[in-house]
């Protein structure tokens, strides 16, 4: 069963697919110089949500399975991937997934991993993947329009009206990072290493709520609040010039067991 967070990532999987961004492909040169993949290797993604990460390993010609809990997103990737024959998908949880130990090659997820208890999720992967596998865990982390000081302060002033935030966000680093990737350690992984990666995605400020849209803790907010935290940033933006630049952080952690 799911859970509220990925119920409302579910009834937003087209605004999901659209706003999100990509991942950059230094992500995945770096996985696949730490583990090459190729048309033997059996590779897990945990929390595919509509395929945002998975075409760089189908394009690697593995064996892919996909699991992921919300039936529209699930849908969207099948549809994405219908002409693949290396691409599995599996609707459900991973607490819900049948499979023998010592199966993967390479298992992943992509900012999914944190849904998932840490010690069930580090412990399952690990069983799941073959001896001398490779646990990879990316995500991205949303940052202000640092060229847009103004429009920044104006929006964190919404956020503390609304949503009571009282001090700025803080950006993601390194030390954030590393202690991701030490996690690793405590369930008997090896040679871990992390990496960060920096990037930015305009939006319209259409654009820019319909992302909004597919953040649970948004959308947990009562219905007039919210829309009023959504109309003050809308205008906002079109204000400003009609174009906010949001400011990613993306971080990989590699682990083998």
């Amino acid at each position: 069963m799911m859970g509220n967070f990925e119920k409302t990532f579910d009834n937003s999987a087209a605004d999901y697919d659209k706003s999100r961004p990509m991942y950059v492909k230094e992500i995945y040169e770096e996985i696949f110089n730490y583990k090459q993949i190729n048309q033997d290797s059996h590779v897990l993604e945990i929390g595919t949500g509509t395929g945002k990460a998975a075409q760089p390993f189908l394009d690697a010609h593995c064996r892919f399975v996909g699991i992921e809990p919300g039936e529209n997103l699930a849908a969207l990737a099948k549809e994405k991937f219908r002409k693949y024959t290396n691409f599995s998908l599996y609707n459900q949880i991973l607490q819900d997934y049948i499979c023998a130990d010592n199966s993967f090659d390479l298992i992943y997820a992509a900012t999914a991993f944190h849904w998932i208890p840490e010690e069930y999720g580090y412990g399952r992967v690990y069983n799941l993947l073959k001896s001398g596998g490779v646990f990879a865990r990316f995500a991205y982390h949303a940052g202000s329009d640092k060229g847009r000081r103004a429009l920044t302060d104006e929006i964190q002033e919404l956020y503390r009206k609304y949503m009571h935030q009282e001090s700025n966000p803080v950006e993601f680093g390194e030390t954030d990072a590393k202690r991701l990737a030490d996690k690793a350690l405590a369930y008997g992984f090896t040679d871990v290493k992390y990496m960060l990666y920096h990037t930015t995605k305009d939006f319209t400020a259409d654009e820019y709520i319909s992302l909004l849209r597919t953040y649970p803790d948004h959308m947990r907010l009562e219905s007039v609040p919210r829309e009023k935290l959504f109309e003050g940033i809308f205008r906002a933006i079109v204000n400003s010039g009609g174009i906010m630049t949001v400011y990613y952080t993306m971080d990989l952690e590699l682990a083998r067991k």
